[in-house]
């Protein structure tokens, strides 16, 4: 994966702008100079519940005031305080901060971007069925590529995010063997959900469904998409496909009471 280049600060808030759509939460709640509130009460995954930084730096004074508005919005929702440090680049006075009151780091993510038609220019596509829905055969798939989810997940996710993107996102499948959802729109293409069932996996098909998504995106010129450090072999697939690191972010938890 290429080195980081310099942090392109407009591009981070239409990116983070774009997500804030792209994934919903329930409920939204901004506050401040650019600081979000996100709470999906059934899901538990950090994206979905969690107060958002701004795209900007900030001082002791206001991250401690901040901390107290994100406590009282998760105890209304009966969620663990948790906060997105994002961008990372601009933020590690937070990260300083928040490790010191025994906040827990989770999940570093890189952001990637790349020119969608790059990335469909880049080889063949897989022969995928699109719908602008989870429906039952999307969620079926969705299972098979991520046999760890339980049943309970996924009926939640179905019930919320999924719901939430009805007709605005291109649910695609390959069969049972790869799924993932792109959400087009401000010249961008967000990718989210991609998977390959474990006994697919290493065949190409990862690169496939990707070009195939993107294929469908009309009018969007960037792609974007998460993945976690640690996650090698997605690392390596996205860095073959074109795609470059655009900036990083962490998921922060508060103490347990």
């Amino acid at each position: 994966m290429s080195v980081a280049p310099a942090l392109d600060v407009r591009l981070v808030r239409r990116l983070e702008a774009h997500a804030l759509r792209a994934w919903p939460a329930t409920v939204v709640e901004p506050f401040g100079r650019g600081w979000t509130l996100r709470a999906t009460p059934g899901l538990s995954r950090g994206r979905s519940n969690n107060a958002l930084t701004p795209c900007r730096r900030l001082d002791a004074d206001e991250l401690v005031s901040a901390l107290g508005r994100v406590a009282g919005f998760a105890r209304s929702f009966g969620i663990r305080p948790g906060i997105q440090v994002s961008p990372l680049e601009l933020h590690a006075g937070v990260m300083e901060e928040l490790l010191a009151r025994d906040w827990k780091a989770q999940w570093p993510t890189l952001v990637l971007g790349a020119a969608v038609s790059r990335v469909v220019a880049s080889g063949e596509r897989l022969a995928v069925v699109f719908a602008d829905r989870a429906d039952d055969e999307w969620l079926a798939a969705w299972s098979a590529c991520e046999p760890a989810r339980s049943a309970e997940d996924i009926a939640a996710h179905a019930g919320t995010v999924f719901e939430r993107l009805r007709g605005r996102a291109v649910f695609g499948r390959f069969g049972c063997e790869a799924v993932g959802i792109a959400v087009p729109g401000d010249r961008l293409a967000g990718l989210f959900s991609l998977a390959v069932a474990p006994a697919a996996r290493r065949q190409g098909l990862g690169t496939g469904l990707v070009r195939s998504l993107l294929s469908v995106c009309d009018g969007s010129e960037l792609a974007y998409l998460q993945v976690e450090e640690e996650n090698a072999a997605g690392r390596g697939l996205y860095d073959r496909l074109g795609f470059e690191r655009l900036y990083s972010y962490v998921h922060c938890v508060a103490p347990a009471d």
